[in-house]
């Protein structure tokens, strides 16, 4: 085994040290280390700041039901499944994005799974994520670069398999369950965001900190559970010193039913030829 089990207090300095680093290459991921924080009371309708035990709102199916049509409504849609869509979209980018930037930034892989995480809404959406549990894992023995340390198979694929046991079966999956329990919404769609919320994590970390993070985000992929798989796939490409690391999505989040009918720039419904030519026409101008 390539990860020491750590808990209590070294646990939690080792998790703010973790989440600062990545505060500070990412500032939007926003991130709360509390024990013993009261979190919302089921069945209430949370507001911005309000903190969500996500064990308390995926165990209690119809609280997940209000708390997601609420959520479209604050984005602009009266339709649960475009809720349920998005809202997903969003958890699972808060929880699985803040997994691998902590185990990509400082070789420490959080407690994922919904009964240590809590998530706090912004704008309508899961925006803040919380850990309630003072354990983690991290790489051992400390001194080698995380770069060479990952470059190693063996050791990328058991931290990758951690993260995929807490952060997706753990917690994503079982919300992905739980809101399928009041809202008639596809599987499929929803895998599909898991899917391209976990690549865009990859991409986002690929870009902070160089190209080797590539090749963990096409070793995710190979770890994953199947229901993860064929939902899209990486694209890679040169414009002369430039490179360029792009996800291509099958589904669509159904983002461009809001006010706005915007797409996302990886939307399955633009024809492939359009997104090509927009990813080559960024290249050229970064």
């Amino acid at each position: 085994m390539h990860f020491e089990q750590i808990t209590g207090a070294r646990a939690q300095r080792e998790l703010r040290s973790a989440t600062a680093e990545v505060r500070s290459l990412v500032p939007y991921l926003r991130t709360e280390i509390d024990i013993g924080a009261r979190p919302l009371e089921v069945g209430d309708i949370p507001s911005d700041g309000d903190r969500i035990s996500c064990e308390a709102l995926i165990t209690n199916e119809s609280w997940l039901d209000i708390v997601i049509r609420d959520s479209g409504r604050r984005l602009g849609t009266e339709d649960p499944v475009v809720g349920a869509s998005l809202f997903v979209q969003n958890y699972a980018y808060r929880v699985i994005m803040l997994a691998i930037a902590c185990l990509t930034t400082s070789g420490v892989i959080p407690d994922s799974s919904a009964k240590s995480m809590t998530i706090t809404m912004g704008g309508g959406r899961p925006s803040t994520v919380g850990y309630r549990a003072s354990q983690i894992e991290m790489l051992t023995p400390r001194g080698t670069s995380l770069e060479v340390a990952m470059s190693d198979p063996e050791i990328a694929t058991e931290a990758l398999v951690s993260i995929i046991d807490g952060a997706y079966r753990e917690n994503v999956s079982r919300l992905i369950d739980a809101t399928r329990t009041h809202i008639r919404v596809g599987k499929r769609l929803l895998l599909g965001n898991v899917a391209a919320s976990s690549a865009v994590a990859f991409r986002t970390m690929e870009g902070c900190l160089g190209p080797w993070v590539q090749e963990l985000g096409e070793t995710f992929f190979r770890s994953c559970p199947t229901e993860l798989r064929g939902l899209g796939s990486f694209l890679s490409l040169e414009h002369g010193d430039r490179r360029g690391w792009y996800w291509e999505r099958t589904n669509c989040c159904l983002y461009d039913r809001l006010p706005g009918k915007a797409r996302c720039a990886d939307c399955s419904r633009t024809p492939s030829e359009d997104r090509r030519r927009a990813y080559w026409d960024s290249l050229k101008q970064s």
